[in-house]
């Protein structure tokens, strides 16, 4: 194969995945089937195996373009109020996920196309740099909770002289990641009424507690919910 040629191969993949991210968003994880998907993108059926090997490579390679979009969904300049910038991540979390929820659930394995589901990864056995190199949209929660911890705001976990083990930082960010995940969950399946409706009694106050069991007094996360929100 010649150089000339790999651009057209690249080009050709990363239409196939183009196509079925766009098929998945407006009708659903059925919709990944062969023939939609290289029909979309103007190829062959022959295709899904020439440049993914099979179906079940293709919807791994869309949940992976999913979690970069993620990722960039979830970009966040910080600000010298790190508990503020944790909360506007997790607005941006929940904001991304009601807007692309047939993504959301194929990224984090609720939902199947043809019983293929994205592969999972533990996280908790990782440093903060390897989530910060291998899992770029956690890195953005795991990112501002060490920065809160730094600043005095997080105190669970910190030893005598201030350091945070990378441990203690990833299962903390775990923590509010399992939260927000959560909530959307349930918010998408119709249990929290209209959108956005439990957002301050539930979404907010979860947020909250949390944070003052770990550490934050309410006064000071009142100031960052005005900081991050106006």
């Amino acid at each position: 194969m010649t150089e000339q040629a790999q651009p057209g191969i690249r080009g050709v993949r990363e239409e196939m995945v183009h196509a079925a991210v766009a098929l998945l968003d407006e009708h659903g994880p059925d919709a990944l089937q062969t023939r939609k998907v290289s029909g979309a993108a103007g190829t062959s059926t022959m295709s899904v195996y020439t440049h993914f090997g099979g179906m079940r490579e293709l919807i791994a390679a869309v949940a992976e373009e999913g979690l970069r979009q993620f990722d960039a969904a979830l970009a966040v300049a910080p600000t010298t109020d790190p508990v503020a910038d944790l909360l506007v991540v997790g607005a941006a979390y929940r904001r991304y996920a009601i807007e692309r929820p047939h993504m959301y659930r194929l990224m984090f394995g609720s939902t199947s196309a043809h019983g293929i589901k994205a592969p999972a990864r533990d996280v908790l056995t990782l440093t903060v740099l390897e989530i910060e190199q291998h899992h770029p949209s956690f890195a953005h929660v795991v990112r501002a909770v060490h920065r809160s911890m730094l600043a005095g705001r997080i105190t669970v976990g910190s030893t005598a002289d201030g350091a945070v083990p990378d441990q203690v930082v990833v299962s903390t960010a775990a923590q509010f990641w399992a939260l927000i995940h959560g909530f959307v969950m349930l918010e998408l399946a119709g249990f929290f009424g209209e959108e956005g409706a439990a957002v301050p009694p539930v979404l907010a106050a979860m947020t909250t507690n949390l944070l003052v069991a770990l550490g934050d007094s309410p006064e000071r996360v009142r100031l960052s919910q005005r900081s991050a929100f106006g």
